[in-house]
């Protein structure tokens, strides 16, 4: 059972991604909204809307979201994905520290704060989000600077400075006309970065179980010979 769940838990941000996206475009097809800027263009607009716009009660124009249901499931898979992600991530290393301990203690309580984007609390929530999940970022930048794989540490990088970017622009609202599709991209990049987190971790782990199972078969033989 050990061994089912180590092969497994990598795959859970995997799982949860994949899931949100099909969550997400069966929300953005019963959207009722006509975005702001493109009054004439029906439903939710990929260049004009956020992700959490699918979330909101009642739509700017007054129209109840009949899509909210079906995002915030969604949303709550999500951030299972986001919670997962966090507390394998240190995993790609072959060492503990404390800043291995403050990446998934504090990647962990943003996404759970996460979890709440789609109360009435949205904007303090991502507040909350962007400043406890600086505090896990500076910890992991502490560390991947030395991480042998290069373009994984580019990766790293790029997605890192999309996410701060985002989040800087929304606080600040500088851009905000181009933000919804700049944070759809990023959400497409953070997406194979998570993707290729899971990956190394469980190819780690595979590794790891077949040294185990190598060592337990050498001390059974051991065993019958004597």
């Amino acid at each position: 059972m050990k061994h089912f769940i180590k092969k497994s838990y990598p795959y859970f941000p995997i799982f949860g991604l994949i899931a949100y996206v099909i969550f997400f475009f069966i929300a953005s097809y019963q959207y009722p909204e006509n975005p702001l800027n493109q009054a004439a263009v029906q439903g939710y607009s990929f260049f004009h809307h956020f992700l959490c716009d699918l979330m909101y009660a009642i739509t700017p124009e007054g129209l109840v979201n009949t899509a909210r249901p079906i995002a915030i499931m969604g949303h709550f898979l999500l951030s299972f994905a986001m919670i997962s992600f966090f507390y394998i991530l240190p995993e790609i290393f072959s060492y503990t520290n404390i800043n291995t301990w403050i990446t998934r203690f504090f990647g962990i309580i943003s996404m759970m704060a996460f979890a709440f984007l789609f109360t009435d609390y949205h904007d303090r929530i991502v507040t909350i989000v962007g400043a406890v999940g600086t505090v896990s970022v500076f910890a992991f930048l502490l560390e991947i600077k030395n991480y042998s794989g290069k373009g994984f540490r580019i990766l790293t990088y790029v997605c890192l400075i999309l996410s701060f970017t985002v989040f800087i622009g929304y606080e600040t609202k500088v851009g905000i006309y181009y933000l919804p599709l700049l944070q759809k991209v990023t959400f497409i990049i953070d997406g194979w970065w998570v993707i290729w987190v899971s990956l190394l971790v469980a190819e780690k782990n595979q590794k790891s179980l077949h040294v185990i199972s190598e060592t337990a078969h050498s001390s059974l033989d051991t065993l019958k010979k004597s």
